[in-house]
């Protein structure tokens, strides 16, 4: 006879009040627009740091452009025990489509700063988003399929959290997320548009 074995929650561990900005964490990133957690996070920064860091990953908050997120770093080379660890924070390779749009609304961020407006959000439209693409892509005479296949990049970095749709509105907008500028900084926004370019004249030579 064969007995079965029953996991038992040890519940005399006390649940912390950070806890469920923990599980957002770990879940991707964290926005000031989810208010309650995003106050839970100010309050609790110190003990939510020593949480992570216990397991190699770093948390980064930016309060000004109101997002955190986690970061696992390198191991050094003189850091065994680092380098033992799995990722946890994956890193995902994203296809030139892809990458092409984050750069993109990257530079749109950049411009949409420069300027003086009365928002800090900026939002832009599914056309607007659209017509962002057409220049870098191959010309298509099936007009139907090149806007369905520019619709499947923008939900794919939607997905990724660099766009939030904005579904309460009466026409597709979407709002640019700001975790962008740490993702793209400044430094690596002209190499990679640089080798976002040379691709480009590489499909169209093989075209």
């Amino acid at each position: 006879m064969v007995m079965a074995m029953v996991m038992v929650m040890d519940t005399s561990a006390t649940i912390p009040p950070y806890a469920p900005v923990l599980i957002k964490l770990l879940q991707g990133i964290l926005y000031y627009d989810d208010m309650d957690h995003w106050k839970v996070l100010l309050n609790h920064s110190v003990p939510i740091r020593e949480y992570f860091a216990t397991i190699g990953i770093e948390v980064r908050i930016d309060e000004n452009e109101g997002y955190a997120y986690l970061h696992q770093p390198d191991p050094r080379e003189d850091d065994d025990q680092a380098a033992t660890l799995p990722r946890l924070v994956r890193r995902d390779k994203l296809g030139y489509r892809v990458t092409l749009l984050c750069v993109l609304l990257r530079e749109e961020l950049q411009q949409f700063d420069l300027r003086e407006t009365a928002s800090d959000r900026l939002v832009l439209s599914k056309d607007a988003l659209r017509d962002m693409m057409r220049p870098f892509l191959p010309e298509r005479t099936n007009e139907t399929r090149l806007i369905k296949d520019i619709d499947t990049v923008i939900h794919q970095v939607v997905d990724l959290g660099f766009l939030k749709s904005l579904k309460s509105t009466d026409s597709d907008q979407y709002e640019v997320r700001r975790i962008l500028k740490a993702k793209i900084d400044a430094d690596k926004l002209g190499e990679i548009r640089q080798a976002l370019l040379q691709y480009q004249e590489g499909s169209y030579e093989r075209a």
